[in-house]
């Protein structure tokens, strides 16, 4: 597969400062498979997340094509990144939001790992845990019959989580990631109950394995005081 020249450069700038800079520990890399179309799901506990799972989809040496909110695309210090590397725009909650998941079958299609937060946004949850999955994780599956692999990711929230303090970055900290078995998704694609029912399935996996990574790395975060 051919890669765009912003991904090979991104790729070439990230992955060794990750791997220097964190412990990681991945287990299940071999339920990605080595070829063919297949969504690859998260849950989303921290603005790091993104990172995280783009070392890991690497790792398991396929090039993940993500889907991301449109206001990223936006940001003049990432925008051109995401665009360059062909990454998903979402436009949420507009006319144009169909086009995502077009997008999206069309990788799937190609034979391409599509990676997706199927929260769609980082958990509100205090505790961390996983959210109600929106419509489009299940509508990919459905309509294209790919697989979906359930993967947890945990530790990230200590280094750069949502609502904490902002701080250095202290090297060596664990970020634990863990890829479950693929999951076949049946049903009516044009079910919106057939998409609850496989959201929810979907979402319950990456619960189980979230639960058995969270006592690996203790949850250290300073949440930030409100005045």
């Amino acid at each position: 597969m051919n890669l765009e020249p912003t991904y090979i450069l991104a790729r070439t700038l990230l992955k060794v400062p990750l791997r220097a800079w964190f412990r990681w520990t991945i287990e299940g890399l071999t339920n990605v498979p080595a070829s063919g179309g297949a969504v690859l799901a998260f849950n989303h506990i921290a603005y790091l997340d993104p990172l995280a799972a783009a070392y890991v989809i690497d790792e398991a040496h396929r090039r993940p094509r993500f889907l991301g909110k449109a206001e990223l695309f936006a940001d003049r210090r990432i925008g051109w990144i995401l665009k360059g590397a062909g990454q998903i725009p979402v436009h949420r909650g507009t006319r144009d939001a169909p086009a995502a998941l077009d997008k999206a079958l069309q990788a799937l299609d190609r034979g391409e790992i599509v990676a997706i937060f199927p929260e769609g946004t980082i958990t509100t949850d205090r505790d961390l845990q996983p959210m109600k999955a929106k419509t489009g994780i299940s509508r990919m599956a459905l309509r294209t019959g790919a697989p979906v692999i359930p993967a947890a990711i945990w530790g990230t929230a200590n280094i750069w989580g949502k609502g904490t303090k902002k701080h250095w970055w202290p090297p060596r900290q664990d970020i634990c990631v863990r890829i479950g078995t693929p999951m076949q998704i049946d049903g009516d694609p044009e079910s919106p109950h057939d998409w609850e029912v496989a959201g929810t399935r979907i979402m319950n996996e990456i619960s189980l394995l979230l639960a058995g990574l969270r006592p690996m790395i203790p949850d250290r975060r300073k949440v930030q005081r409100v005045a």
